[in-house]
């Protein structure tokens, strides 16, 4: 009983100097960050250049195109407005031809199959004669063609 009557003792003895102890309450760090109430919106670059540097930029572009390109002559083999039907030629064309190039456009609502660059049109001409046996239709068109 003894043993009791200490351990009580004890307990009833620490009562008092509950008061006289610290209290931590943890507080934020300086450095820390506050929830958000919404999502910031992304930076966006606005960039709006001056009318010279736009003027440059559109000369240097036109130079450049036209640098590919020369005046010249290509030989029109078909014009459908059926896209698979042009696909299906272009391939024919490219397995059994590799002499010349073949270039599709497309001038709404057709699509056009042309062959070669050619700078001059008797040299035109003379491919026009080798391809009109297989493509009677075929014909000369005047076409921007690329430099040789």
């Amino acid at each position: 009983m003894s043993k009791w009557c200490l351990i009580v003792g004890l307990v009833i003895a620490q009562e008092p100097w509950k008061a006289l102890r610290p209290i931590y309450t943890p507080k934020p760090l300086p450095s820390a960050e506050k929830p958000r109430r919404f999502e910031p919106a992304p930076a966006r670059i606005i960039w709006a250049p001056s009318p010279a540097a736009q003027a440059l930029y559109e000369k240097v572009l036109q130079q450049t195109h036209s640098a590919a390109t020369l005046p010249g002559y290509r030989i029109q083999i078909l014009a459908t407005s059926v896209r698979a039907e042009a696909d299906s030629v272009r391939f024919f064309f490219l397995e059994n031809f590799t002499e010349q190039s073949i270039h599709m456009v497309y001038e709404a609502p057709l699509y056009k199959l042309r062959i070669g660059d050619f700078l001059e049109r008797r040299e035109a001409e003379r491919w026009l004669e080798r391809y009109r046996r297989i493509f009677p239709g075929a014909f000369i068109v005047p076409d921007k063609v690329l430099r040789p």
